[in-house]
């Protein structure tokens, strides 16, 4: 058994609680199959200091990102991390103590620290290959998670991380 006795002067302080945000524009809501539309992300923490900023786009419709997402434009500090169909992923805003698999690919983008009201973007040119409706989940996080701020957004559609993303739809014509 571990015993910690901690001053009061710790347990007093503050909680940073970063506000993750994010404005996304997609360029065309009605395409031809072949064709290709612009995914555009524009995120700001709106609160504290946060340690990781994360934006993640999710393809629900898909089983591999592979020929039809490309990267154009990504200025987040880390590299982008692909996340593929059956991989160990987090869940519940929980930094990784609970998990679940995920069903279909995403790509994260991450800044390590992030600063308030700094700005961060990541546009994507995605090809569907398939007729219909494709969609894209777009969801942002700040850690340390201290509360529902620290997510964007607050509300809505729970993704395969039992997490809220918006739902953003384009249809693919012949």
């Amino acid at each position: 058994m571990t015993v910690f006795i901690l001053p009061s002067e710790f347990l007093m302080t503050e909680q940073l609680v970063p506000e993750p945000h994010f404005a996304a524009t997609i360029s065309e809501n009605n395409i031809t199959l072949g064709d290709s539309f612009r995914l555009d992300i524009v995120s700001v923490n709106n609160g504290d200091y946060a340690d990781i900023h994360i934006v993640s786009v999710a393809f629900p419709d898909l089983t591999m990102v592979d020929d039809v997402v490309q990267i154009a434009t990504y200025d987040f500090t880390l590299s982008p991390s692909y996340i593929h169909v059956d991989e160990e992923i987090g869940s519940n805003y929980s930094g990784g103590v609970e998990t679940t698999f995920a069903q279909y690919p995403s790509i994260e983008a991450m800044s390590r620290p992030l600063k308030p009201d700094v700005q961060t973007h990541f546009d994507l040119i995605i090809t569907p290959q398939e007729l219909g409706i494709f969609n894209i989940y777009v969801k942002s996080i700040g850690i340390p998670h201290t509360s529902d701020l620290s997510h964007y957004p607050y509300s809505g559609f729970l993704d395969h991380q039992n997490e809220y993303v918006s739902v953003y739809s384009v249809s693919v014509n012949p």
